[in-house]
């Protein structure tokens, strides 16, 4: 009996082939099995933890972290300029950041006769502004990201300054939301509170209530 013995290696896997299946298919293993783990692994951005109270501890925080999100990058109050009580400097200002947003407060007591209760209503009756009242102060929320408050801050010499507080916030969606603009709302109150009794004692600062700005 002949028996033909196949000598042609041709068809034959090749060792060096088959290594490169193996590999390739260990490599996509692996990557199935990280897509999974990513799935089940929490958010490793770190939580965000703010202070009770932020620039130089005058401000109750509890309207900026409504503002913020809860993990992101760290908080941190990049600098407060005469916000401690008596400062009276006619001016201030505080900046903070967290989370990818930033905030920009400021104040300033405005001693022009042009700009008076009149003035307040004619910039909140413009396109896209919104209204807003705190007790007898008055102002408005500005396009998505700002709103600015003003408090009558009568001067000691008999002329009737107001108080303008201004709060932003950047790093958000060019979108309205009612509910940031509740928290920045908020947030000016908050200022504006502080500054008014504390820092240049306004007549009348008592009257401001200690609630939430009413908007529209």
């Amino acid at each position: 009996m002949n028996v033909n013995v196949r000598t042609d290696t041709s068809a034959a896997p090749r060792s060096g082939t088959r290594r490169k299946k193996i590999t390739l298919a260990a490599l996509g293993a692996l990557v199935v099995a990280g897509a999974a783990v990513a799935l089940f692994l929490p958010d490793q951005k770190p939580a965000l933890s703010l202070p009770d109270r932020v620039c130089a501890e005058a401000v109750p925080s509890t309207h900026v972290k409504a503002l913020l999100p809860e993990k992101g990058e760290p908080f941190e109050e990049e600098r407060a300029v005469n916000f401690t009580p008596d400062a009276s400097r006619g001016l201030g200002m505080c900046d903070l950041s967290g989370g990818g947003r930033i905030f920009e407060i400021r104040y300033s007591r405005l001693q022009d006769p042009e700009y008076n209760r009149e003035w307040v209503r004619r910039d909140a009756s413009k396109p896209g502004n919104i209204p807003l009242s705190l007790g007898p102060a008055g102002g408005y929320v500005e396009s998505h990201s700002r709103v600015e408050l003003f408090v009558d801050c009568p001067y000691a010499k008999g002329r009737t300054d107001l108080l303008e507080v201004s709060v932003g916030i950047g790093g958000v969606p060019e979108t309205v939301d009612t509910t940031r603009q509740a928290a920045l709302a908020g947030l000016a109150a908050d200022v504006a509170r502080v500054i008014a009794r504390q820092v240049e004692h306004c007549e009348g600062a008592a009257d401001l209530p200690d609630g939430a700005p009413t908007i529209g």
